[in-house]
């Protein structure tokens, strides 16, 4: 006999309802009947369970969304019916949204409830019959288990209606899931959800094995575990043993690898959520452990991470770019991800810091090698997709590959003596423009070469001679600091290598057509 609640605010109605039916030719219990749904979830509370509820909508105190919102968080195998005088599309939607069986207009007669009655009798053999459907509601109270804090008399009534049994004091939770990128595409994402359903597939069989041990997918694509028993290391143990046979024929059979994090156990059911959090916390730590990696909570300590001096290690690119030393640069970006390894810096900073160090070498390539040349590497860099990295190697190997990329174009200057002149000239103009005294003799000291040899090889590679270069310099740093600041303009002038203010503003004049007082007043506009 199926068990079957009504909720009607309306006496007579509720009555009727009780009375003119004969309950038990159509397979139910005599129905319990509520006055208003807190009545219905009081009930529903003391322990009562039924098959199938029929409420009206309109209701005192907590309506019959309100409680068909309750029975789909509590009682998510309950049928619903929903009975209602107002003939409103907005509360069909909603009903529709809640997943409600059936909704039905009032007023009802009696041959009308026994028709509906009926199919609902219909509905739940069907059901019965079908394994799958109670599968999917004790999967759905298995994900409420391990995501929120549940009431032990409500998880206590779940496990006997769907049969699960958690025996032993302890109990830990642990996640599994496949080292893949992050998906960017509609093939990506279908990928990994086949991929996820294949390994919760693999753990579900072997978990067979494992008697105290019950595995279930996530609503978010994990495969979950759930392992119980008298002794927490007996429990820690044999979770341990069945995520290694899991990892194990994963490779041999999908060939993928998959990570793990295990939780700390607990002593009590209702508490399996903070076991199972720290498992996704851990979880998260095969950023820096890698593909296959299998990481503990009670062995990491989760609040512990440290910054790194990003300043220091983007400095050791530089330089090495500059004096085109590919192995230099390389081992700054290694030790930089091996300090951000060690430190457990957080996703996200890594793959900034990582970015940061690339946009510093697009603007060495655009010096260096033109812009041609650097927007051709953003391309390749952009392409790579830094955030679907699933570990911090993969990251750091996609870095090496935007820097050998780079130093492939260095290779031309390093070659071509004449070219590599040019480009320290370049990068030491660039960073003494400031200074009144630089001159052609000065650079040319620097370089160890004649000033005629180099204004040929400069005027045949930039098109420019040198006052020509290093006054576009001084101007378009001039122009930066006249739109972005109030400084006067023999400031100005001193900031950018001139010693005399008045040679300043003519010099600015020839080259822009504007005095500084005006080109500030036209970048105001």
């Amino acid at each position: 006999m199926y068990k079957i609640l009504l909720a009607e605010d309306e006496q007579e109605v509720l009555s009727a309802m009780i009375g003119l039916i004969r309950w038990e030719q159509h397979g139910f219990e005599t129905p319990v009947g509520c006055r208003d749904g807190r009545e219905a979830i009081a009930k529903l509370k003391e322990g009562f369970v039924p098959d199938a509820v029929i409420t009206d909508i309109c209701m005192p105190f907590v309506d019959g969304l309100e409680l068909t919102q309750y029975l789909n968080e509590h009682v998510p195998q309950a049928i619903v019916v929903v009975l209602t005088g107002y003939d409103d599309f907005g509360y069909a939607q909603k009903a529709i949204q809640l997943q409600v069986y059936d909704y039905v207009l009032k007023p009802i007669t009696p041959a009308r409830i026994n028709e509906l009655i009926q199919r609902l009798k219909q509905k739940l053999d069907s059901r019965q019959d079908s394994g799958d459907t109670m599968k999917i509601v004790a999967s759905h109270f298995l994900n409420r288990l391990v995501t929120k804090k549940m009431d032990p008399v409500l998880i206590e009534e779940n496990c006997r209606t769907h049969r699960l049994e958690f025996p032993g004091r302890y109990h830990l939770a642990a996640v599994l899931d496949v080292d893949l990128p992050a998906p960017s595409t509609a093939q990506e994402t279908n990928t990994l959800e086949l991929m996820r359903y294949g390994l919760c597939n693999i753990s579900q069989e072997l978990a067979e094995q494992y008697p105290n041990i019950m595995v279930f997918q996530g609503n978010d694509g994990l495969t979950n575990l759930l392992a119980s028993g008298e002794d927490s290391n007996q429990v820690y143990n044999a979770a341990m043993a069945l995520i290694k046979l899991i990892s194990s024929t994963a490779s041999s059979s999908l060939r993928i690898s998959a990570s793990a994090g295990i939780g700390e156990p607990v002593a009590y059911l209702d508490e399996i959520w903070r076991s199972r959090e720290q498992a996704v916390t851990a979880l998260g730590y095969r950023f820096f452990y890698g593909e296959s990696s299998i990481v503990c909570s009670a062995g990491i300590d989760i609040h512990k991470t440290q910054d790194i001096d990003y300043a220091a290690y983007s400095k050791r690119m530089e330089d090495a770019v500059k004096a085109l030393d590919h192995a230099s640069a390389q081992a700054a970006i290694k030790d930089m991800m091996e300090a951000m390894r060690k430190s457990h810096v957080p996703y996200d900073r890594c793959v900034i810091y990582s970015q940061k160090l690339i946009m510093s070498l697009l603007t060495l390539v655009d010096g260096m090698l033109g812009r041609q040349e650097a927007g051709e590497l953003e391309k390749f860099w952009v392409s790579s997709n830094f955030y679907a990295a699933p570990n911090i190697g993969w990251l750091e190997e996609v870095v090496e590959k935007v820097f050998a990329r780079a130093f492939s174009g260095f290779e031309v200057i390093k070659t071509d003596s004449a070219a590599a002149q040019v480009m320290k000239a370049e990068a030491y103009m660039k960073e003494h423009y400031n200074d009144p005294n630089l001159s052609l003799n000065t650079l040319t000291e620097y370089l160890a070469i004649s000033n005629s040899y180099f204004s040929a090889i400069f005027k045949g590679k930039t098109g420019s001679t040198f006052i020509e270069y290093l006054t576009r310099l001084r101007m378009e740093r001039a122009k930066q600091i006249l739109s972005m600041t109030d400084r006067r303009t023999y400031e100005v002038a001193e900031d950018v290598g001139f010693s005399d203010p008045h040679y300043f503003s003519v010099a600015f004049k020839r080259v822009t057509g504007m005095t500084p007082k005006e080109y500030r007043e036209y970048s105001h506009q």
